[in-house]
């Protein structure tokens, strides 16, 4: 497969994430929020401040979407094995641990504020660890993007 289909489908794929998540974030999870709030009175009040936090945490998604763009035009002109992917990379990276980090202590917070049940706790945790596992896995490709890019300039310092 040619670098320019690869770029392609990962442009395509970003943009497919991007329409889900603007409408999981802008559509599903206030009307979802706001139906329980309607059926449950009693759980209304949790209504505005878990709304406001999930958005805040989605928010780090979109900007590591950007960057997973950025890579896709690398990608297309043949500049993978470069220091700026490897740099793009490593910024996810710390994105999305900065951003799992934020949402564990925002639940713990809200387990405290007694505003959600603690299996939703035990649910978050799951979403954490496997956010971390990402966010490791994203930040080793990083250092070996990086350790490709200084052979690629020694290779090319040599020829």
């Amino acid at each position: 497969m040619s670098s320019k289909t690869l770029a392609n489908l990962i442009k395509a794929a970003v943009i497919a994430v991007t329409v889900c998540g603007l409408f999981i974030c802008g559509y599903i999870l206030p009307e979802f929020g706001s139906n329980i709030a309607e059926m449950n009175p009693e759980f209304a009040y949790m209504y505005i401040p878990w709304l406001v936090f999930l958005l805040i945490t989605a928010a780090p998604f979109f900007v590591i979407l950007g960057l997973i763009w950025r890579v896709a035009m690398q990608i297309r002109r043949d500049l993978v094995f470069t220091v700026l992917t490897a740099k793009l990379v490593k910024i996810a990276s710390i994105i999305l641990l900065c951003d799992i980090i934020f949402f564990f202590i925002g639940n713990i917070v809200m387990v405290i504020l007694q505003m959600t049940h603690p299996a939703v706790m035990l649910f978050a945790l799951f979403g954490c660890v496997l956010g971390f596992a990402l966010s490791i896995a994203t930040a080793v490709l990083a250092r070996y993007i990086s350790k490709a890019a200084a052979l690629q300039e020694e290779v090319e310092g040599m020829i």
